[in-house]
């Protein structure tokens, strides 16, 4: 497989790729992080963590995971339960600014401000791609 990977490809022809990407101001996607995370606690996240902790035991490779992790230490004492909102907020937080650091490096991003549950970027985007096509006509 390395000897393949190493040899490349020839690039797809007859193609452009067309690539959009949303950057919602960091405030407020934080704030959404952390209202996600609030209530992914609130509807239930430790009892699921309960649950699979006893089906599959506390060192089951997904319990490793955004949320559960933190479920998990509060399940075992090591954390409070806001201490373990708190910790899985930081986290989920953490983990989108690498996102945003990785796509960030992306060549030829079409970069929208704003949420994609706004209509108003929707249409940004609709109009973005429409343009884009008929730039290859």
């Amino acid at each position: 497989m390395t000897d393949l990977w190493q040899q490349g490809r020839d690039p797809i022809e007859g193609f452009r790729i067309l690539r959009i990407g949303l950057d919602p101001d960091r405030a407020a996607l934080y704030e959404r992080i952390n209202e996600r995370a609030r209530q992914m606690f609130e509807n239930g996240l430790v009892e699921e963590t309960e649950r699979l902790v006893r089906k599959y035991g506390a060192s089951a490779g997904p319990l490793a995971s955004l949320g559960y992790k933190q479920a998990v230490q509060l399940l075992r004492g090591e954390l409070t339960r806001d201490q373990a909102l708190q910790a899985a907020q930081q986290a989920h937080r953490n983990y989108a600014k690498r996102q945003m650091t990785w796509f960030r490096r992306e060549p030829d991003v079409i970069w929208i401000n704003g949420f994609g549950d706004d209509a108003a970027i929707q249409q940004g985007v609709v109009a973005t791609a429409e343009h884009f096509a008929t730039d290859i006509r």
